[in-house]
């Protein structure tokens, strides 16, 4: 079965009856969808991201970094001859690391998301106008790109071995429940305490995905930490949510989270392998 599954992820091809990020909760009641072309499963969250994206058995994920980040359009065009040229279709795509020029307020998040979401449209990406693809956006307080651009795209392939092990989780910020502003957590404070909210709410929700996807997150994972602010305590948080940053670390990186009063996102990932495209 993992054979004839691996031949149809990224063709758009049905195996067999299969089934049916960014900011804020994954959502649709905690349950994961097994993709189209069986390859991976998603946490279902809305037309932006999913929540997440876990390998099945049989299959591994690899991230492609782009050796100079592509503005969204001209990225996804790139991406389309990448995955061509290693017999894969856009469906490959589990999941995209951006990087944005500021942070906007969330009327202009949403007119960004609905191009975004039409990019993924034209290339057959959704599954009944459902997104599931994974997805972090962050503003780099230095030097940030004139326009959003594709940092890194995570695709789905036939594992050499055993796989099922992969995992990306899409970015969180401390926004817990719809995108709204009443819905900042510890909205505008940048006190220590208020951070360390902030924080914790977002470690818990991206605790919560990893459980969902069922994933073993024991295993060497990268998490990767994003904000501005200093959070006191920052490092023994991590280790109590998530026990592998004892052993694998975590990455800080300064940047800002794509919308205006959230201050502080995570998201995680395990990949069998990492390759630069130019």
């Amino acid at each position: 079965m993992a054979a004839a599954a691996a031949s149809a992820v990224g063709r758009g091809e049905r195996p067999g009856a299969g089934g049916a990020a960014g900011v804020g909760r994954s959502g649709a009641g905690g349950l994961t969808v097994t993709h189209r072309g069986g390859g991976y499963r998603y946490l279902p969250a809305g037309d932006a991201y999913s929540g997440g994206v876990a390998a099945e058995p049989g299959f591994e994920f690899v991230a492609l970094t782009f050796a100079e980040p592509k503005p969204v359009a001209e990225g996804f065009a790139r991406l389309d001859r990448e995955l061509a040229a290693r017999g894969l279709t856009a469906s490959a795509l589990v999941g995209v690391h951006l990087r944005s020029q500021a942070p906007v307020d969330l009327g202009a998040f949403d007119d960004f998301n609905v191009r975004y979401h039409a990019l993924l449209a034209e290339r057959g990406v959704l599954e009944d106008a459902v997104n599931p693809v994974a997805r972090t956006n962050v503003v780099p307080v230095h030097a940030p790109p004139a326009e959003p651009v594709i940092h890194t795209a995570f695709v789905v392939r036939a594992a050499a071995g055993a796989g099922g092990t992969d995992f990306v989780v899409a970015g969180c910020g401390e926004i817990i429940g719809g995108l709204a502003p009443e819905n900042i957590v510890a909205r505008g404070d940048l006190s220590p305490a208020g951070l360390t909210r902030k924080a914790s709410a977002v470690l818990a929700e991206i605790g919560d995905r990893v459980r969902r996807l069922g994933v073993d997150a024991s295993v060497a994972a990268t998490v990767n930490v994003y904000t501005s602010h200093e959070v006191t305590g920052l490092p023994d948080l991590l280790v109590d949510g998530l026990p592998v940053v004892a052993r694998s670390g975590f990455v800080r990186w300064l940047t800002s989270p794509p919308v205006v009063e959230v201050e502080f996102e995570m998201d995680c990932h395990r990949v069998s392998a990492w390759q630069a495209i130019p």
